[in-house]
């Protein structure tokens, strides 16, 4: 009985080492998933607060060099475009980036339009430049400042998504 009963304890034990095994290698394995969704997505705020910060130098720029704003403002749109093309193809739990990516490429499109006709001589709407910085700016408030593999993170992302919306519509 003495045999039977520690073969038993010998299986028991050997299959606690392997579950165990199993269970750190799976928590590694996420932890260094989400260290690097961690990583695109500061890179991407960093992007969207370069983005508005050159933005916000707009209104203080003279006329004479407000086509080289314009020009670093459009820059910066491609390059958080750039920035949100990196997290999709490098992070993991982020599903729904091809809508914003697809909207950010809207706006950069609507944007290069504005640049365009700054170009030909014709000045800027202020009131449009206006609200390129109000959802910008409200875009990058509302986005989580930290990437967080949960739901609460997701619906403030989605929710801070709905601002660029608005931007899609730049040339009436």
């Amino acid at each position: 009985m003495k045999k039977k009963d520690s073969k038993i304890i010998v299986i028991v034990v050997v299959l606690l080492i392997i579950a165990s095994t199993f269970v750190l290698i799976e928590n590694s394995i996420i932890k260094k998933e989400n260290e690097v969704n961690s990583n695109y997505y500061t890179g991407f705020v960093s992007r969207v607060q370069k983005l508005y910060d050159t933005l916000s130098q707009t209104s203080e720029v003279e006329s004479n060099g407000e086509i080289e704003q314009m020009f670093d403002v459009y820059a910066s749109i491609i390059l958080v475009n750039d920035r949100l093309t990196l997290l999709k193809e490098n992070a993991k739990n982020f599903s729904e980036l091809n809508l914003l990516i697809n909207d950010f490429l809207i706006f950069r499109n609507e944007y290069g339009y504005l640049v365009k006709d700054q170009l030909k001589g014709n000045r800027a709407d202020s009131e449009v430049l206006i609200k390129v910085v109000k959802q910008i700016k409200l875009f990058l408030n509302d986005l989580p400042i930290e990437y967080q593999n949960s739901k609460e993170f997701s619906d403030k992302f989605n929710a801070a998504t709905d601002h660029i919306k608005p931007l899609l519509h730049l040339n009436f």
